[in-house]
């Protein structure tokens, strides 16, 4: 298994990055509960942004991750018609109890590599992840990196790719 920027979702809507504010999940999880119970009685899903659309909506200590967000979503480079920024709000819930790293010491004895750039807010995701994990693992840092510029950053992606590539040809085995 082989990541690239990896996020621990639930994570993110329990506790949000360390170099910024944590979300009020007491508060998205009232609002989760209201939007479930309008649902019920007749009222359309409601829906909230993941990232705010405009740098304007962001506060001033918001971490580059999100900052980049704004700069990648809407914009033509990462905008498709399927990828809306939108998640139902009744969901909350749901997203907050998941535990997607939990198991991480059962992906052994196949093979780890997370790769994350050395300025991505969310590197400690990766680190997390190894750290939780048993042998044989990698965590492979690229040097200038951030989250989304290894997304299509040419000189984050090539290393990156290379690194996957390399991996998978060592690890993945021809069936006949």
């Amino acid at each position: 298994m082989a990541t690239v920027s990896a996020v621990d979702m639930d994570d993110l809507f329990r506790k949000g990055l360390p170099t910024s504010m944590v979300p009020n999940l007491e508060i998205l999880l009232e609002e989760s509960n209201k939007a479930r119970t309008e649902e019920a009685m007749g009222q359309p899903p409601r829906q909230e942004h993941i990232i705010p659309n405009t740098p304007e909506e962001l506060p001033n200590d918001a971490p580059a991750f999100f900052r980049e967000a704004i700069d990648y979503y809407p914009a033509a480079r990462g905008q498709h018609p399927n990828s809306t920024n939108l998640f139902l709000l009744k969901s909350v819930d749901q997203i907050a109890e998941y535990l997607s790293y939990e198991h991480m010491n059962m992906i052994s004895p196949r093979p780890l590599l997370m790769i994350a750039g050395t300025n991505a807010d969310t590197r400690f995701f990766s680190e997390m992840a190894i750290e939780k994990s048993k042998e044989p693992k990698k965590f492979f840092p690229i040097e200038g990196a951030t989250h989304i510029s290894l997304y299509d950053k040419k000189e984050y992606v090539g290393p990156a790719v290379e690194k996957l590539s390399n991996f998978y040809k060592q690890n993945l085995t021809h069936s006949k």
